[in-house]
């Protein structure tokens, strides 16, 4: 495993600082309503969008 492989937490949370700050730019300008925000950004996101069943492995 190289030093680029392990998770670094001050990484994370600029990433996560980031994100912050991109969404709350999509709101003042318009771009984006608090609603849209909340269903793209709330716990179950990932479970509410589309598959992509194009990349999904098939079984041999």
């Amino acid at each position: 495993m190289s030093a680029d492989d392990h998770f670094d937490p001050s990484a994370r949370a600029a990433e996560k600082q980031a994100s912050r700050e991109a969404d709350e730019a999509a709101v003042a300008s318009g771009a984006k309503s608090p609603d849209e925000l909340r269903r793209e950004n709330g716990p179950l996101a990932l479970l509410l969008r589309h598959p992509n069943f194009a990349a999904a492995h098939t079984r041999r």
